[in-house]
Formats: C-alpha cells, sequence, structure tokens
C-alpha cells in the first residue's frame, strides 16, 4: 500500500495554525510525524511527556567545547510544534525532528562563510535569536486583493503585480521567509496576522482544507519571486528531503511533515533533487551539542523585550487558543476590568460591557468578523481608560505581552557549575525571577554576607544576575550593599558559559580572576580586580592578584596609573575588616605606591592644557578621597606636602594648582591667610588671565562656601573681577560661569547678596554674635556618644 504523505506549513507560535493543526492531525491519524526541530534535540523531545515540564520552556542546544555556539528552540502551549508533540504522545504516534541538525549547523560556523546580505534567515523554528518579529502596524484590511489570492487561485496570479495588498514584496525582505503568513497578512493591510488567519483560512466559506491553502499560497510566493536561498536553508530543506526519503522506506502507511509554511513547497515531491541533496550534505563537518530544557517567559517571546519570536501578543494568544472564539472578547475584556480594578481605577462592568459592544463596532466597520487585539486595546482606551492609554500599561503588560513564568522538572542535565549555583541559590534563598526585584543587604549578617560574596562571584564570571545600586535611606555604606536581581531565561547560556573557568561558583570566579590579572597591563586595572575579588571572597585568587599588582607596581613610572590604582586599594584596606578578609598582603603594595606617586605629582602636573588637566583633577581629586580614608599620618604629610609643591610650581597647571590649594583649605593644611596669599598671587596682574581663570575654576570646584565663610578670600576675587578690562571680563565670565554652575542654588544666592551688599555687611563679626556658650556645652556628651568620640577628662 503507498504511503500516504501529508504536508502541514504552519505559522510558528501561532495559536490559529495549533488549533488547526491539531483538528487536521485527528482527522488524518499519522503513523509518525515528521518535525521542523533540529534532529539533535529530538531525545529531548521525550521531557515533553513530563507533566513538570510548563510552557513557556525553550529547548537550549549548545556546544560544551564553544558555549558561545547555542540556540534556543522556544515553545509555547499554542505553538503548533508544542500541539504536535503532544498529540503523538497522546495517540502512541511516532515523532521524528527532520531539520538539519546543530552539530552540522555549529560545524558551518567554521567551514562556511557568511550568508550575503541579500541572503534570507532561517526561519524563526530554527531558534536563532535573530528571529524576525512579524506583524507591523498597517492601515484597514484589503479584502477584495487578498480574497482573489485565497480562492484557490494564487498560483495563477502575478504576486508581484497584485502584492496581496497593492505593494509588491520586496525579493530582499527577510519577513518573507520568517514569517510569510504574517508578511501576507501585513500585506493585505492586517495588524494581528491570527485575525488574518481566522477571517481568511478558518471563517471563510469553500476553505475547508486550510493547509492546502497555505501551501497552495507560498507555492506561489516561492515561484513568483524566485529568489536565492541563504546556503544555510538550502542545507536544511536538503536534509528534510533526505529524512523524508528514508521514512517513506520505512513502512509507514500515513506520514505527517509538520514544517514552517515557508518550507513546505520544497517538500512536495520527496524524490526531487536527490543528488544535488546528497552532494550538499556530504562533508559537513559536525560539532559536540548538548541539550537541556530551561524555563522562558511570555515576555522572551514578544518583540517589546527586544527577543523578536515573531509573536507580539503571547497572553492574548493563550487566551485565543485555550478558549473559544465567540467567547473570548467578553472573556479578555473582563480581566482588563479586573486588572484595572485591582490597581484601584474606576472600571466597572457597564464599561467593560460597553467595551466588548464598541470592540464589535470597531470590527464590523473595518470589515471583519471578529475584534482582534487591536481592536479590544483601542475599546480599552476608550472605555476603561477614558480616552488616555497611560493608565492601562498593566493591562498591555498582563493581558497582551503577560507575565507567565514556565517550569522545567528536577533532574534535567546540567553541569557541574550550574548544579553548584542551584545549590547555592537555594541554601541562600535566593530564588531566580525574571522580573527585576530589589534586595538589601546588611553584611554584618552571615546569610547576607554570602549572598554579597555570591553576586560578585557570579559578575566576575559576566553572570550579571544582580546590579549593585547606590545605597540610599540614610544607610551606613560600609555595612549595607543595595541590589536590583533579574534573571532572564538566556541567563543560562551564560551559566553554561561561565563553566569553562571551574566546577564551583568559587572556582570559577578564582580562575577568571587570575586570568584577567595576569592579561592585564595597567596597575589600575588589577587594584580594580583587587577591589571586586574582594567583595567576592575570593582567597583562592588573591595571592596571584597582589604578585601581579607587585610586579606591574613596581614598573610602573606614569604617574597617572599610579593614582588611578590608589582608590580602590584604599576600598580593600578600609572595609576589609567588614567582609572578614586578610588585607596585610595590599598594605604593603600601599605602602610603596603612595610615597612614589606623592614624589611624582608635581611633576606630572606641568605643562598641561586645560583638556589634559581635567582628566588628572579627577584622579587627584579621588586619591585625595583615598588618602584621607586609609587615615595614616605618614601617607597624609607626604601627600599634602605634594599638593604644596603643585601651589608652589609656577608651571604647573592652572586648574591643577588652585584645586590643591583648595584641597590644602578644606583640610586644614593652610589657614584662611595663608591661603589669600595663595588667592592674590593667582589673581596678580603679572599673571595670564586664562591662569588666573583656571586657578579659580580649580579652587571653587564643587562648592562656593569657602568665599561665604571667608570675606578676605571673597574680596581678593572681587577686586580681582573689578580690575580687569572690559575686554579681558568678557573672555574670563564663561569660564567663571562654568566654575558657579556647579555650585547649589542657597551658595549662588548668598554670593550674590555678598557681591550686592560686601562681605562686611553680609558677615557679622564673630565678636559681634551672641553665643549662649553654656548651653552648646551642654549637647557636647552626646555628640561624643553618636560620634563614638572619647571622653574629655
Amino acid at each position: 500500500m503507498p504511503t500516504d504523505l501529508r504536508l502541514f506549513g504552519i505559522r510558528h507560535h501561532g495559536p490559529g495554525s495549533a488549533a488547526s493543526l491539531v483538528a487536521a492531525l485527528d482527522a488524518f491519524r499519522p503513523d509518525i510525524v515528521l518535525l521542523e526541530c533540529p534532529a539533535d534535540g529530538e531525545a529531548a523531545l521525550a521531557t515533553l511527556r513530563d507533566a513538570a515540564l510548563v510552557p513557556p520552556v525553550a529547548l537550549l542546544l549548545y556546544n560544551p567545547k564553544q558555549q558561545g555556539q547555542a540556540s534556543f528552540l522556544p515553545f509555547a502551549e499554542f505553538s503548533p510544534e508544542w500541539q504536535a508533540v503532544q498529540w503523538c504522545f497522546r495517540n502512541e504516534a511516532h515523532v521524528r525532528c527532520f531539520d538539519l541538525p546543530m552539530a552540522l549547523r555549529f560545524g558551518l560556523d567554521n567551514a562556511v562563510e557568511p550568508p550575503s546580505e541579500s541572503a534570507s534567515p532561517p526561519s524563526p523554528f530554527s531558534f536563532r535569536e535573530e528571529e524576525l518579529a512579524s506583524n507591523s502596524s498597517l492601515e484597514t484590511p484589503d479584502d477584495t486583493t487578498l480574497a482573489a489570492s485565497l480562492e484557490l487561485e494564487t498560483s495563477s496570479l502575478s504576486l508581484k503585480e497584485r502584492g496581496l495588498g497593492g505593494e509588491a514584496p520586496a525579493e530582499d525582505d527577510p519577513e518573507i521567509e520568517a514569517d510569510p503568513v504574517a508578511y501576507i497578512a501585513r500585506l493585505a493591510g492586517y495588524t494581528d496576522s491570527e485575525q488574518w488567519w481566522e477571517t481568511h483560512l478558518e471563517q471563510a466559506p469553500g476553505h475547508a482544507d486550510t493547509f492546502a491553502v497555505v501551501l497552495e499560497m507560498m507555492t506561489a510566493l516561492r515561484t513568483e519571486l524566485a529568489r536565492p536561498e541563504s546556503d544555510e536553508t538550502l542545507l536544511r530543506e536538503a536534509y528534510m528531503r533526505e529524512t523524508l526519503r528514508a521514512t517513506l522506506t520505512q513502512g509507514y502507511q500515513r506520514v505527517a511533515v509538520v514544517c514552517g509554511a515557508w518550507h513546505a513547497p520544497v517538500l512536495t515531491d520527496p524524490d526531487a533533487h536527490k543528488k544535488e541533496d546528497k552532494a550538499l550534505l556530504k562533508g559537513l563537518k559536525k560539532a559536540p551539542v548538548e541539550a537541556t530544557w530551561i524555563p522562558w517567559t511570555y515576555e522572551r517571546l514578544s518583540f517589546s523585550s527586544g527577543y523578536g519570536a515573531g509573536v507580539l501578543s503571547p497572553a492574548w494568544y493563550e487566551l485565543l487558543f485555550a478558549h473559544p472564539r465567540a467567547t473570548v472578547v467578553t472573556q479578555w475584556m473582563v480581566r482588563a476590568a479586573r486588572l484595572l480594578r485591582d490597581q484601584d481605577l474606576d472600571a466597572s462592568s457597564a464599561h467593560a460591557i460597553e467595551a466588548v459592544r464598541l470592540a464589535h463596532s470597531l470590527a464590523a466597520v473595518r470589515g471583519l468578523q471578529l475584534p482582534g487585539i487591536g481592536e479590544l486595546q483601542e475599546a480599552a482606551v476608550a472605555l476603561l481608560g477614558g480616552g488616555y492609554a497611560e493608565g492601562l500599561q498593566v493591562i498591555q503588560q498582563q493581558l497582551v505581552i503577560g507575565e507567565k513564568l514556565g517550569e522545567v522538572p528536577p533532574g534535567q542535565p546540567a553541569t557541574p557549575l550550574q548544579q553548584d549555583l542551584a545549590q547555592q541559590q537555594k541554601a541562600l534563598r535566593l530564588k531566580p525571577e525574571p522580573g527585576r526585584k530589589p534586595l538589601a543587604l546588611d553584611l554584618r549578617q552571615d546569610g547576607h554576607l554570602q549572598r554579597s560574596h555570591l553576586l560578585h562571584r557570579l559578575r566576575l564570571v559576566a553572570i550579571n544576575w544582580g546590579q549593585p545600586q547606590r545605597v540610599g535611606g540614610g544607610k551606613a555604606g560600609t555595612f549595607h550593599e543595595d541590589w536590583e536581581l533579574e534573571w532572564p531565561p538566556e541567563m543560562a547560556l551564560a551559566v553554561i558559559e561561565a563553566g569553562r573557568w571551574g566546577n564551583t561558583v568559587l572556582a570559577a570566579a578564582a580562575a577568571r580572576a587570575t586570568a584577567r590579572a595576569a592579561e592585564a597591563t595597567t596597575l589600575e586595572v588589577v587594584s580594580q580586580l583587587l577591589d571586586e575579588a574582594l567583595r567576592a571572597d575570593l582567597g583562592p585568587a588573591m595571592p596571584a592578584l597582589v604578585a601581579r599588582l607587585e610586579s606591574l607596581g613596581a614598573t610602573t613610572r606614569d604617574v597617572t596609573h599610579l593614582l588611578a590604582a590608589l582608590p580602590p586599594l584604599a576600598q580593600v584596606l578600609r572595609y576589609g575588616n567588614v567582609r572578614r578578609t586578610d588585607t596585610q598582603q595590599v598594605a604593603q603594595v600601599v605602602q610603596q605606591l603612595v610615597p612614589r606617586l606623592c614624589i611624582g605629582l608635581p611633576a606630572a602636573c606641568t605643562g598641561l592644557d586645560l583638556d589634559a588637566a581635567r582628566p588628572l583633577l579627577e584622579k587627584i581629586e579621588a586619591t585625595h578621597a583615598a588618602i584621607r580614608l586609609l587615615q595614616d599620618a605618614g601617607h597624609e604629610a607626604d601627600w599634602y606636602a605634594a599638593l604644596a609643591a603643585v601651589g608652589r610650581n609656577t608651571a604647573s597647571n592652572g586648574l591643577l594648582a588652585g584645586a590643591a590649594a583648595r584641597l590644602r583649605f578644606d583640610t586644614q593644611q593652610a589657614d584662611a591667610g595663608a591661603t589669600a596669599t595663595v588667592l592674590g598671587l593667582a589673581l596678580a596682574p603679572a599673571q595670564p588671565t586664562t591662569y588666573a581663570t583656571a586657578w579659580m575654576e580649580g579652587f571653587l570646584r564643587g562648592s562656593g562656601l569657602v568665599l561665604i565663610h571667608h570675606p578676605e578670600l571673597f574680596a581678593l576675587l572681587d577686586t580681582w573681577l573689578g580690575a580687569l578690562s572690559e575686554d579681558a571680563f568678557r573672555e574670563v565670565v564663561p569660564l567663571l560661569r562654568r566654575a558657579f554652575a556647579e555650585f547649589s542654588r542657597p551658595e549662588r544666592r548668598q554670593i550674590m547678596e555678598l557681591a550686592g551688599t560686601g562681605p562686611a555687611a553680609a558677615t557679622p563679626a564673630a565678636a559681634e554674635l551672641d553665643f549662649d556658650w553654656a548651653r552648646g556645652a551642654r549637647v557636647l556628651p552626646v555628640l561624643r556618644e553618636l560620634l563614638g568620640a572619647p571622653t574629655l577628662a
């Protein structure tokens, strides 16, 4: 008896296509189903029998020796592929994956030239991350043009002339192969391809065989366009035909082929291109492939998430697939009203009823038999949102895109690193979730400290589960950390890729940090890496990092590198005790670095223009904060002497000399009188105007309080500005304005008052202030207690 072969060209992730497929398989009752899915993913499909595998999920196929080679195969409940496999399990039919194995595709990455720009990409169910989204927003559907193409006359029509909507399709449009059904729907004017599918394929009279119509359309589209296919597409279709030919010789009476609609026309004659297929597939190199299931989300299926899987509205598609079309409009609107009420927004039953009526009216005006998601959203905005869409974001997120997260059964194949990470997540009660979640840690608690170590270690191996946030709320930064956690599904690939560095999180982070230190060529990189290693408590990596730090520190002569290296090391020393880490070796390195950078600083500040001085000033300010953080009297003495030398050296850049004077004044290393002398010299008539202006910009950097509380300094600046010629003043004003722009509004206001009234009138003498010293002394014991200061005898 000859084999009965049926081709079912489906739309990937299409609920209408999935429902049609299930009905067609029930009618045909095949003995075996050939599924467009990489052949090396077939064994993993057996997991779909497990009820603990809840869609949406993705089958991850990857090269264990080169983890960058990986592909995700997403499945949703409304995916025709998922329904085909489940039908086979229910009816004891065989299922066989007959697409080109990923082992061969990974081998092609190194053996075959990449396709040209004009070549078409693989179809969506080749599960590449470059999958293209469909359903662009267009005008009202043109039923007359499309109807002609659907009356099984497509093969006799010129699609280029008709364009299925008045516009000839571009031959290099990647959407044609990525989702040809959505492409035709778009040309017909539909924003919702599912609505097009139902209106013209399922509800249109006389179209009993939906898939025969799809095959006819795809055959006409491929024949009319006659565009060259990419090398990978040709290989895939050759492998499909080879597998189909082999299956037809194995005695099956009824064979069903479930594939993307674009590929169906080339499978109608299995005996075609035998020699060409064998020649094309001969000698292809293979790469090792492993498979595992990972949870997926509706957000990752949607175009709005940045991952284009051709599904604009997964939550809506799930509702379409699970409920009768006649009731789905009412159900969607009721859910929308309930969501708004949960948000304390006005959404009554009357609103929902009128919104359903409006959606049906919009569909009637547009010539549609039933409303689609576009009509529902417009009706919701008009009736539930009062004409404003801003308050309906919750509907978009939950009823259009959806927040559903799939589940996979325990015991899935996993690398040692995956297993270790899963154990730590469970022990520390850190559940990986796709949504963003804040996490506040108090490092004085053992459990919180271990969580911090884990998150920092993961960041070292490029698993960015947590993003550090600025500590707020009045918390002490030394003992607190704020994080934002987010675990997107593709993070599983990052974990697999990090497995090459070690079998545990600690071992992998230590190995990666050691490797990065060996590759580093500057002291700044190693010191920053050492700070990261401290936060991650990487004991095994610390000796190698410190050794590399000592090696680079001994040979580094560039003062800018020394300045950049010190702040991270100061953090290591300052907070090492909080994190219970031994920092003795780091302290030895700092003891060597500080004198060297202090000696070289004055020379490094000479001969620089303003553009070169600005980045150096940022490093000087960071180093100044680090020196004060270390609280070492010897380091501070050397540093302040270096700043004094910068200020005295007439060859120093004015910006740096002014900043050095301000830093010494703020730390009480120079009193107001000495600072006034330095300011007077900087603003002397003999000094160039550009130098004086740059000096003032550096001196006033960050705060104007120095002028407000020290009238003598303000008077010097006021006198200098008043003595400038009109041309010089016009040149100086823009530069000073830049310095004054950093002041707070109250500071600028007080400086204006000083300029208007004079410093003598605005600031009373200390002798005129009536202080009650006895009353003020009463608060001193409380202040000492709060600050932890010793009690005076």
